[in-house]
């Protein structure tokens, strides 16, 4: 395994309009992951870029894809590009991106989403590229040209809308008809570079990708969970919905950051979700929580989630739907209502706090008794190791990377780390003798020797 450095700027490989436009969303350097990332896109590599959630992958395929376009580097084949995303909302929230990032080039560009919002950027012409973003239903309809012209096509949260589930989970029905989608487009583009972009990847569906996308390149790190989330299980028989209460309660009394925020609850079902949004009304009514779930309106997904990213509510009751990419910065607690139905789905829903490195905790209810201890600590808690320790730059701080934490079967983690019940905090772990913070473990398959 190659020991990559992370200490590149944006401006080495990307022009100087791209690189203010970062800066307006406050984006000044870029981490590990990108700054492997993006040159191997940009030299012409298909990408298979699996790391841990609130990395910043979207910027692996976003960056590469506007540069690209916007200076001709892919023009052979075609000037227009897709990327595709399983859920309307997480399709908005990159192309609400995308926008922030056209307003700083001066070359033309035509962006077109779903539920185009008036107040988006764009600067288009009849003859300019185009970069379509959306879920593979919606581009499949809406698309007017010819396929072939697509120069570029990235797939976010790829293992959702390329592999089949090895569990099943709330809303199948229609992600099958996004994978079917998916598959349609895919071959209809078919010699266009190929950007994959998840958080996480079992043995067996990395395997999968790999043989369907020999030449792909794969980027990653060890570990998948993020070292700033501090995890508690709570083990319990009786009533569930009173110990939700308990659990919030007992959150709301500590003093530390992660508490400093809002709180998302997964749970299985969307009757579920809205029983406990009804509950919680009562119960908390200054936290005014709100439900979104695949049975939300379609015309009033868009709004509450932007209420809750805008602070206008303080607890999401929500399911798998808005498990996957989904950004909310103010969320510093989740809570796992009902037990994932695996690793991919536990990493996911964990992953909307402790992001772009802050602190976070998610709390998981299991109920029941031996059985359910020892899927959730078997299965899921002791086969998840941390990933390394990304830090984001401030303006003028350049970023860095602290190495991964050692481990191996059986070693026990500091004590607060993952508890059960609420404890005091964790403490910061320093290992001794670590590598230099500036360097990080990527896996890169097939293009570099180890040093």
């Amino acid at each position: 395994m190659p020991k990559l450095h992370s200490d590149a700027a944006f401006a080495d490989f990307l022009g100087p309009e791209l690189v203010a436009g970062l800066r307006t969303v406050e984006i000044f350097a870029p981490n590990a992951i990108q700054a492997n990332a993006i040159p191997l896109a940009l030299s012409g590599r298909d990408l298979i870029v699996c790391a841990q959630t609130g990395s910043g992958k979207t910027l692996t395929f976003l960056l590469p894809i506007l540069h690209q376009l916007t200076t001709g580097r892919n023009s052979q084949r075609g000037n227009h590009a897709l990327i595709l995303a399983p859920t309307e909302q997480l399709s908005l929230q990159v192309a609400s991106l995308a926008s922030k990032l056209v307003v700083s080039l001066r070359s033309l560009l035509e962006l077109r989403c779903m539920e185009q919002d008036p107040t988006m950027q764009t600067r288009s012409s009849a003859s300019a590229p185009q970069l379509w973003v959306g879920t593979p239903k919606w581009l499949s309809e809406n698309i007017s040209f010819n396929l072939k012209s697509v120069a570029m096509l990235a797939i976010d949260e790829a293992d959702l809308l390329l592999c089949v589930p090895s569990a099943t989970a709330g809303g199948e029905d229609l992600l099958r008809e996004q994978r079917e989608k998916t598959e349609e487009l895919l071959a209809a583009v078919e010699g266009a570079q190929l950007f994959l972009a998840m958080a996480h990847l079992s043995n067996e569906r990395e395997e999968e990708l790999q043989k369907r996308f020999p030449e792909a390149q794969m980027v990653g790190h060890t570990g998948v969970m993020v070292p700033t989330l501090r995890q508690c299980f709570h083990y319990f028989k009786g009533d569930k919905d009173a110990k939700l209460f308990w659990v919030l309660s007992e959150a709301e009394k500590e003093e530390t950051e992660p508490l400093a925020g809002s709180t998302m609850i997964f749970c299985s079902l969307p009757s579920t979700a809205d029983r406990l949004q009804g509950a919680l009304a009562e119960r908390k009514p200054g936290s005014r929580p709100l439900a979104l779930h695949e049975n939300t309106p379609a015309q009033d997904k868009a709004t509450i989630a932007s209420e809750f990213r805008q602070g206008g509510c303080e607890i999401l009751l929500t399911t798998d739907m808005a498990a996957r990419g989904l950004d909310f910065p103010r969320v510093r607690h989740v809570v796992l209502f009902d037990a994932p139905v695996d690793a991919t789905a536990f990493v996911h829903s964990a992953g909307r706090t402790a992001r772009r490195g802050s602190i976070g905790l998610v709390t998981c209810i299991i109920e029941g008794g031996d059985a359910a201890r020892e899927h959730i600590d078997g299965k899921i808690f002791h086969a998840l190791q941390d990933g390394p320790q990304l830090t984001f730059a401030k303006p003028g701080v350049q970023a860095t990377v602290e190495p991964p934490r050692p481990s191996h079967p059986g070693q026990k983690e500091p004590k607060g780390r993952r508890q059960r019940g609420y404890a005091k905090p964790a403490h910061q772990w320093q290992p001794k003798g670590s590598a230099p913070t500036n360097c990080i473990q990527i896996v890169l398959r097939g293009i570099c020797p180890p040093i």
